[in-house]
């Protein structure tokens, strides 16, 4: 038996790019609300918006949201860590390969190892608001595409507090 590809995800060209085009130099630039660039992530129905403040060949930093009731599908996997902080709301995120459920509040900070599958749930009534960013990059460039780990089935799973 071959070894299994990943399928090419649809990336956006920006991505690692960010508000700098390709081989454009970089500079100081300010990133005002109407420099952001307006993504959404995941699959139809569980996706979350992201606002891209800087997305560069070595780091991402945005700030998303979502909505009551809402989690994004597939989890993250990253080959960077990530580290997330919460600016409004409770979210509860999930460590789907381990079981594990973390509850966050505002003001706190998630580190998400490299290689970390992770999902954000937002089962309150308030809008949950988070800055992320990703360090080395995003995603990864391999065999002529860039590649996105698949996820078929998403899995939640139940436990307690973390604090």
């Amino acid at each position: 038996m071959g070894k299994e590809k990943t399928p090419a995800a649809s990336v956006p060209a920006w991505m690692g790019a960010w508000p700098f085009a390709h081989g454009e130099e970089k500079r100081p630039i300010v990133i005002t609300r109407d420099r952001e660039l307006s993504t959404l992530y995941g699959f139809e129905g569980h996706q979350v918006c992201s606002e891209i403040f800087v997305s560069s060949d070595i780091f991402c930093f945005n700030e998303w949201t979502l909505p009551p009731g809402h989690w994004y599908e597939p989890a993250g996997l990253h080959p960077a860590d990530e580290v997330y902080y919460v600016t409004e709301g409770s979210p509860t995120a999930f460590n789907a390969e381990l079981g594990e459920v973390f509850q966050l509040h505002q003001g706190d900070a998630l580190l998400i190892p490299t290689g970390t599958r992770h999902q954000i749930a937002n089962f309150t009534a308030k809008l949950v608001k988070i800055i992320a960013t990703n360090a080395p990059v995003t995603w990864v460039e391999e065999e002529g595409g860039t590649r996105i780990p698949p996820v078929t089935k998403p899995s939640f799973f139940t436990g307690g507090d973390s604090r």
